[in-house]
This record gives C-alpha cells, sequence and structure tokens, in this order.
C-alpha cells in the first residue's frame, strides 16, 4: 500500500466531518486544486480507505438508541461463523473482533423503549450459540463521534 501523506489525512479527516463538500470546497480548504482533490479521492476509493459515504441520522429523534452487547463466547466457539451468522441481522450495525474479555462487540440499533430494547436484545443473543458470559450497555447519549 502506498504511503498516505499530510495532505491525504487532512481530507479524510474533513471528509468524516462532512462528506457532502465539494472537490471545489476541499481544494479550497486544503489549498489545492479541485483535479488534484478528485485524483486523490480516486487513490482513497482504489485503495479501499474511503469505502463509502454516509449519513449520521440522530438516532433519538428516530425513536432509537444503541445497544452495546458485549460477548464473551465458550472456548471452543467459532468466532468467524457466529459472525457470518450475525452479519446479516438489519438492526446489527457494528461488529468488532475482540481479543481480551470478550470475543465480540456488537452494535445493534434498538428502540428507546427499553422492554423493546430489551426484547431486541434477547432476540438477537437466541442467534448465538456457545455465549459464555453478556453485558448489555444501553447507549443514552454519544457526546462525541469522530471517524478518524
Amino acid at each position: 500500500m502506498r504511503k498516505l501523506d499530510k495532505v491525504d489525512l487532512q481530507l479524510i479527516k474533513i471528509l468524516s466531518q462532512n462528506s457532502r463538500l465539494t472537490y471545489r470546497e476541499l481544494a479550497e480548504m486544503l489549498g489545492t486544486t479541485r483535479q488534484r482533490i478528485a485524483r486523490r479521492m480516486e487513490k482513497l476509493k482504489k485503495l479501499g480507505i474511503i469505502r463509502k459515504f454516509t449519513v449520521l441520522p440522530d438516532l433519538e429523534k428516530l425513536g432509537y438508541m444503541y445497544a452495546v452487547v458485549l460477548i464473551k463466547l465458550k472456548p471452543m466457539a467459532t468466532v468467524d461463523d457466529i459472525i457470518n451468522d450475525i452479519a446479516g441481522i438489519e438492526y446489527v450495525k457494528i461488529i468488532e473482533k475482540g481479543i481480551g474479555k470478550y470475543n465480540l462487540l456488537v452494535h445493534m440499533l434498538v428502540p428507546k423503549d427499553l422492554s423493546e430494547a430489551e426484547g431486541r436484545v434477547n432476540e438477537f443473543l437466541s442467534h448465538i450459540k456457545d455465549i459464555e458470559n453478556v453485558e448489555v450497555v444501553f447507549i443514552s447519549k454519544v457526546p462525541k463521534f469522530e471517524i478518524i
């Protein structure tokens, strides 16, 4: 992989805060030309560094929150198979494979109503065999969210 320079990193940081900026706006912010920004963007996409452009909705206003489910699997469990089993679940938004106390950290979109949220978590856990221990954290607020 080619090494990223300071401008590439600045570009990624700016886009992580507002991916709707035009190449012209990005060029002005970074003191370069629109054409150079276009070339850098193509390079970053081709290298797989920029995977997609997206929207971050206000979940609270939509009536949802996140639950982070921390899962410790039994020693003989196959983590990758379990990841494949749960990856297609619509309300599962992030799956992280961990090293340490927990094998899996799963971020789920759940209703703000706690009894409905509990039901969704329990329904989710029914898809996973070989669980040794589970902890659930309901996220009440995200005061800071940055990708890079």
